[in-house]
């Protein structure tokens, strides 16, 4: 169902970041994006960074924290984003996973998150090959992406795994947060 991995070595350093944006820019931007066939993945073009959608950023690197005290409270402080080539080599599989969401091989559920506005995201992982897809809606029929990322240790895969048996043993916080 998967590709292989974009051989991101192959790549000249200096041309890696419009080689991935080419192919963003072919998913998302050139050509429409649905889940479901109704849910419009919505690029958000509007939202640029260094001439780059945001979400593309959020693909292809990953936030870098340290902590930090304040007022006698460890706090978690962003210092950045960075290059993460798990998640940039494997760019193409977000849509190749939103257009076979419904594969054996794809666990499809919702989560609320922790953030302050408890959102409720809709999470699409290819368990087999450790990899995610985490979704937001927009409106009635559109959604963002989020982000998208390699798992690459094991806490975050039982994380996962305990947040899909939450959903489908039916978490009544979640009831009929269904978005087709």
């Amino acid at each position: 169902m998967l590709s292989d991995p974009i051989e991101l070595n192959r790549i000249d350093a200096g041309e890696i970041i419009e080689h991935l944006y080419s192919l963003f820019h072919r998913d998302f931007v050139a050509n429409k994006t649905y889940l479901a066939k109704s849910i419009y993945i919505n690029p958000r073009s509007n939202r640029l960074d260094e001439g780059k959608e945001l979400d593309f950023w959020h693909l292809t690197t990953r936030e870098e924290k340290e902590k930090v005290w304040e007022n006698n409270k460890p706090v978690w402080k962003v210092i950045g984003r960075y290059p993460d080539f798990d998640r940039a080599s494997r760019l193409e599989w977000v849509k190749q996973i939103l257009t076979n969401h419904d594969h054996e091989n794809i666990k499809l559920f919702y989560h609320r998150e922790t953030n302050k506005k408890r959102n409720i995201r809709l999470y699409l992982w290819a368990f087999e090959d450790d990899f995610v897809v985490i979704l937001q809606k927009l409106g009635r029929s559109s959604s963002f992406l989020v982000t998208s990322f390699y798992i690459d240790h094991n806490s975050k895969r039982k994380d996962l795994d305990s947040r899909h048996q939450n959903y489908i043993n039916g978490d009544p916080g979640l009831f009929g947060c269904e978005w087709f």
